[in-house]
């Protein structure tokens, strides 16, 4: 399933513009019905996000996220048990997808929505949460379906512990069972390239792009 960001009609905006306003006015049960209209009218999880939460968080910030998070999860996440049954066995890659944001920083925008995205499309996400200690990223790359790891950073005084904990996760055992992928405002090609991160990402679409095209390889 392709995560390419495109408009399938005009009539899109309508659905669109009513998520935004939800989100501007943190009216959560707004949100939770204009997601689920935008869904059952076949607009794209990825324009329903990016064209319509994005926007709207521009106003509400921190609490709009949050709302809007879960109001995407109530709509978009399959539950079900038979579901979650079928669901995995179509999916068309394998394995898990630990993400987290880097111990001293608490931001979690771009975080939330990679993992509401991949978790959308079938991914089979753990998320550790915000300010989590390099030790528990080791620890849960250990476990033996996850294949990917995602660190997010907005902080640059946190660079000192994204190096420790990629020093962990690029030795031993893991250096191979596992692809690092870091993401957030603070990354750049450099400390990717000094960290022997695998990946960064200027975004959070990006980023399930590129754990997307990673866990659709077969030899992986």
């Amino acid at each position: 399933m392709s995560l390419e960001y495109e408009s399938k009609t005009d009539n899109d905006n309508y659905y669109i513009n009513k998520i935004i306003d939800a989100v501007n006015t943190l009216d959560f049960f707004s949100m939770k019905e204009a997601i689920k209209e935008a869904i059952d009218m076949g607009v794209s999880i990825i324009d329903i996000i990016k064209k319509g939460v994005l926007v709207g968080l521009e106003e509400s910030g921190e609490m709009g996220l949050i709302l809007a998070a879960e109001a995407l999860e109530d709509e978009i996440i399959l539950k079900d048990e038979e579901e979650q049954i079928r669901l995995a066995k179509s999916r068309a890659y394998s394995g898990k997808v630990v993400i987290g944001t880097i111990k001293g920083d608490i931001h979690s925008l771009g975080k939330n929505i990679a993992s509401i995205i991949m978790k959308s499309y079938g991914m089979d996400v753990i998320d550790l949460g915000v300010d989590v200690n390099p030790k528990k990223f080791e620890e849960f790359a250990y476990l033996p379906e996850v294949k990917v790891i995602g660190i997010s950073f907005l902080l640059s005084s946190v660079e000192s512990r994204i190096k420790e904990v990629m020093s962990l996760l690029k030795k031993g055992e893991l250096k191979n069972k596992v692809k690092v992928i870091l993401g957030g405002a603070a990354v750049s090609p450099e400390i990717a390239i000094e960290t022997n991160a695998d990946a960064y990402a200027i975004d959070a679409i990006q980023g399930v792009n590129i754990i997307e095209e990673w866990l659709r390889n077969k030899n992986f």
